[in-house]
């Protein structure tokens, strides 16, 4: 007998609704210690379903989720973020200084701790530039526009657009390039009805949406 299939996959990436941006989190990690993670927020992952994109979020007592239709998906908006520099320079100056400091102490002790120090930092360095640039992305419906924390890097975000994509195209159909001019036109008609609507108490009707991801840089 054939397994039962998932009816959710996991989709790739961890994130978190920061009350303070991650790079104060990592100095501050050295004045409260572990303390800090009271700063991290909710922890926000992405789960890919047959008819819709799940977002989970958990605040370590209880779930929250939301469905992203893929009929209803207008678009992915990736905009690349400096925090990921920020954390870069930081671990790269600490690297340094700890370098020289273990240069300039003749206790062997002393300086085998702090060679360890710059090596730890120079690992988190490398780390850092491996995983790619920070971005910020988001997913777009008639209604709303929710910020995906756990699509952080720019490679993560790329991959699980690749996967959600053709399940986008499959409930909307694929649109032509020349296409996608008119349908943005009919997208901004609509949410302009829509908002002369809301104020008489009609609720605008969801449209559908090509399958495309836009990145604003």
């Amino acid at each position: 007998m054939e397994a039962a299939k998932k009816p959710y996959q996991r989709l790739p990436g961890t994130g978190y609704r920061y009350i303070i941006p991650p790079w104060v989190m990592f100095l501050l990690f050295f004045v409260i210690g572990i303390f800090v993670l009271l700063f991290r927020g909710k922890r926000v992952q992405l789960w890919q379903g047959e008819e819709h994109l799940l977002l989970v979020e958990w605040d370590g007592a209880r779930e929250y989720y939301k469905r992203f239709g893929y009929g209803d998906i207008q678009a992915f908006i990736l905009r690349k973020t400096v925090e990921g520099l920020i954390l870069s320079v930081i671990m790269t100056v600490l690297l340094v200084l700890f370098l020289a400091w273990a240069m300039s102490t003749a206790d062997t002790v002393g300086r085998v701790i702090l060679l360890s120090l710059s090596g730890l930092f120079g690992l988190l360095l490398v780390l850092n530039l491996l995983a790619g640039s920070t971005c910020k992305c988001f997913v777009q419906t008639a209604v709303q526009v929710e910020e995906l924390t756990s699509l952080s890097r720019l490679p993560r975000a790329q991959k699980v657009f690749a996967r959600l994509r053709p399940l986008i195209a499959q409930a909307q159909g694929e649109l032509a390039p020349q296409e996608v001019p008119g349908r943005l036109q009919e997208w901004a008609a609509g949410d302009a009805t829509g908002a002369a609507e809301s104020g008489s108490g009609a609720s605008p009707e969801a449209q559908g949406a090509g399958a495309s991801a836009p990145v604003t840089e």
